[in-house]
């Protein structure tokens, strides 16, 4: 995400490119007179944070929870005179792929101060960053969350995983069908006191989706924060718990609700951060329990899959207004390690012809092999392309989300040869879709 905050520069600095190196001073006209190095400390970037999400300085407590996350040695300053005026966290993340779980590299707090910007800083932070991946041979995949959705598909980075909001009113809570309740019971309480079960939970959901990040003890309370800052006139966070007969914990929702009244009748506005279950059983249940809240008007969840079993659960899914939107974007850090780190969904033998202006070392034309569920081979080859398409193209597709079909239809993949394109569209697809919650 590319954000803006005020925090003085030269108004001499011209546009241009820069280099790619993780520190030193930048290479190019737009960079002249800055220096980029690694972060010391998450402090050094509250001066453009704060500024950049609207001047409204977090408390002590968020700052505390996002600083144990911090990764000073991933993460990096732009500086002029001194002081950083863009940033960039990295951070080494465990996520699942079609196949099981994979290292990739997280980046987020992406900003720039405004009397800095269109001189080339994100892209030379960008660049710094994912060479250093590479140089180092370390994650072969790159992730992150963008507030604007046309910035990145210029670094390759590729729609990944889309998210989509339903609103529930009142008038449309009908089930398809009934829900199988046996033996399933529900308590509700703080993120706090359910930290144990909502850990639990997810840890059992980890490997049905990819997308999905595993969450340590520090990205666990990031997970379940409850920042009053970000309340918007809401309560405090709320926790709905499904236990199964000997106790386990099943399902879990956290959730928060905001006063309203609506021609003398209460309209609260309930709001669903996130829903994870063990079982359809349990998904219904708390589903069904989310909806059946006292006081509640509109149930919105505004990022759920995007295959949702909830669309399927409703008998009036029109009504809850099913909007899709962006998510995660993905791009290959290393095209080989990339696409090599997942597995297949059919067979698949193709010649990629990548273009990757901003990860040269991807360019050209490589190989890729692989049966379903088994380990794949991607080498660089000399023969004749089967497919050609950007890095960009190639992020859409990694964790089974994305259609190559879809991209070739919007002319961003050529089919060289008849019939690849097909075959390679249904070895990447993955189902479930891809879904990615976690903020980072």
């Amino acid at each position: 995400m590319e954000n803006v905050a005020d925090v003085g520069a030269p108004k001499d600095v011209r546009p241009g490119t820069g280099t790619a190196a993780r520190t030193g001073a930048g290479g190019g006209r737009a960079t002249a007179g800055y220096t980029f190095r690694a972060a010391a400390e998450w402090a050094e970037f509250g001066a453009v944070l704060d500024l950049a999400y609207g001047g409204h300085p977090h408390s002590p407590a968020h700052s505390a929870v996002v600083g144990a996350l911090f990764e000073p040695k991933r993460s990096l300053v732009a500086c002029y005179g001194g002081r950083p005026c863009a940033t960039l966290a990295g951070y080494a993340l465990e996520m699942t792929l079609p196949g099981g779980p994979a290292p990739v590299a997280g980046i987020g707090y992406v900003a720039v101060a405004p009397p800095h910007r269109r001189r080339g800083l994100m892209r030379e932070l960008l660049r710094k960053a994912l060479t250093a991946l590479h140089e180092e041979r370390t994650e072969p995949v790159a992730v992150l969350h963008s507030t604007e959705p046309g910035i990145y598909g210029r670094f390759g980075f590729g729609l990944a995983s889309q998210a989509v909001e339903v609103s529930v009113p009142p008038e449309a809570r009908a089930f398809a069908g009934e829900v199988a309740a046996s033996g399933l019971t529900l308590d509700v309480v703080s993120p706090d006191e359910a930290h144990a079960a909502v850990a639990d939970v997810y840890r059992a959901c980890l490997s049905q989706r990819p997308g999905l990040l595993r969450r340590d003890a520090a990205w666990q309370r990031r997970a379940v924060e409850d920042e009053p800052a970000g309340r918007n006139g809401a309560g405090r966070l709320l926790c709905m718990v499904v236990s199964g007969p000997g106790g386990d914990a099943r399902a879990y929702a956290l959730y928060r609700l905001r006063p309203a009244w609506e021609r003398s009748r209460p309209r609260y506005a309930l709001s669903v951060r996130e829903v994870f279950a063990c079982d359809p059983a349990a998904y219904a249940f708390v589903w069904r329990s989310l909806l059946d809240t006292d006081l509640a008007g509109a149930v919105t969840a505004a990022c759920c899959p995007v295959d949702d079993p909830l669309l399927a659960l409703l008998d009036d899914p029109r009504s809850a207004a099913p909007t899709v939107r962006d998510q995660l974007y993905a791009r290959a850090v290393d095209l080989d390690r990339a696409l090599t780190a997942r597995t297949y969904s059919a067979p698949v033998d193709v010649v990629l012809e990548v273009r990757d202006v901003m990860c040269p070392w991807n360019e050209g034309r490589w190989r890729l092999c692989a049966e379903p569920g088994g380990g794949a081979v991607c080498v660089r080859t000399g023969a004749a392309a089967d497919l050609a398409l950007g890095a960009r193209d190639v992020g859409a597709v990694l964790l089974g989300g994305g259609s190559l079909a879809q991209l070739a239809l919007a002319g961003r993949v050529a089919e060289l040869r008849p019939g690849a394109l097909r075959a390679a569209s249904a070895a990447f697809r993955h189902d479930p879709a891809p879904y990615c919650p976690t903020a980072f």
